[in-house]
């Protein structure tokens, strides 16, 4: 702290992170660092309390003298406004997190000041989020622990209130869907897509009247390659190679909060290529609610009353696991870390992988027999 010199080599540290004790005269030395620069203080003897006090206070004026943009006393719901903004994400993401932030995490934690968050706070959270899926509680923690992560770097907390215990866990066995038939309903839905949106004319059937759209075509697409809707939705122009045949899931869009590059299937290609777009922006001018609304169509033609956007991720894995493919490569496709991730994705293959195993194995030991 600039100004006179001050005699510190007397005092000692306490239990408080910040206050320090003058080894005779019981003066208090506030002692703290933000954004690595070192700040102190010497205040007069007064209870441990209002010593705490005191630091707090000299905390918040020298972060209201800018060094730091976040106020002491911010409330979760204030620091959730800031921290939105310092996080640049797609325009159609951040409002599906702000939603979800505002229906379900607001009334029950946003006004209180980010300090004084506990561990008991997010066990009567979840408490009032039973009623949801557990993947969608989940979702709470997907907004709260990066938010309580950044309040640690702002010098707001010292560590992180959410605990491991506290973050709701998906039984994947449980929740798991048993798709039968996969490969089968792999072919009914690709078909269903070319039918409704790359047909040469309009196709018609139970009152239900298709549109040649490539736009759409592509969106659907990109979900039946393993993107999820958010990730397709939120593609720039400046993500897609044409040139190269590849494209990147920018990491403000990615669950694993990393760039992904994937090759670009060529029924995609064209579908793109037929947009016929200017190719600067947003390659896609839709929502969730505009996506949704041709599920009953798809749901019809092709047979398949279970079909959601997300649940093609599930679909994909389990017509390509069923002819053979590798959970490596699987993962891989839908984005994952970790190839024991789309174990989840699944279903019961244990019939065909073990043709596929025995299979091999005949082939291995055919030399014998031709020996």
């Amino acid at each position: 702290m600039k100004g006179h010199q001050m005699d510190t080599s007397s005092y000692i540290k306490t239990d408080i992170k910040g206050i320090k004790v003058h080894k005779s005269n019981k003066t208090y030395l506030l002692d703290f660092r933000i954004e690595s620069k070192r700040y102190r203080k010497q205040i007069p003897a007064m209870p441990i309390k209002e010593a705490i006090t005191a630091l707090n206070d000299f905390k918040s004026s020298i972060i209201k003298q800018g060094t730091i943009q976040v106020d002491l006393h911010s409330t979760v719901d204030e620091y959730w406004q800031l921290f939105r903004q310092t996080k640049k994400w797609k325009h159609d993401y951040e409002n599906r997190m702000n939603l979800y932030y505002e229906k379900n995490i607001k009334q029950h934690l946003g006004n209180l000041k980010v300090i004084d968050i506990k561990g008991r706070h997010f066990t009567a959270l979840n408490t009032t989020l039973t009623h949801l899926s557990t993947r969608s509680q989940k979702k709470a923690y997907e907004i709260l622990k990066p938010l309580f992560e950044q309040a640690i770097e702002d010098d707001l907390i010292e560590k992180n209130p959410i605990k491991k215990s506290h973050i709701p866990v998906r039984n994947g066995l449980s929740e798991k869907k048993i798709i039968t038939n996969a490969e089968v309903k792999y072919r009914y839905l690709y078909q269903a897509f070319q039918n409704m949106f790359n047909s040469t004319k309009l196709y018609e059937k139970e009152n239900y009247q298709c549109e040649i759209n490539p736009h759409l075509l592509a969106i659907f697409l990109f979900g039946f390659h393993g993107r999820r809707l958010n990730e397709v939705l939120s593609l720039q122009w400046e993500d897609i190679n044409l040139i190269m045949d590849t494209y990147i899931v920018r990491k403000e869009s990615s669950k694993i909060n990393t760039d992904m590059i994937f090759t670009l299937p060529q029924d995609i290609r064209q579908a793109l290529v037929d947009m016929n777009t200017q190719r600067k922006g947003n390659v896609f001018d839709f929502n969730d609610k505009n996506i949704q609304r041709y599920y009953s169509t798809i749901r019809t033609l092709s047979g398949i009353p279970e079909f959601t956007f997300h649940w093609m991720r599930n679909l994909a894995v389990s017509a390509l696991a069923s002819d053979g493919v590798d959970t490596t490569h699987l993962s891989a496709m839908l984005g994952h870390q970790d190839s024991s991730t789309v174990k989840k994705y699944l279903t019961l293959q244990r019939t065909a992988s073990t043709n596929v195993t025995n299979d091999a194995t005949a082939k291995l030991l055919a030399w014998d027999k031709e020996g």
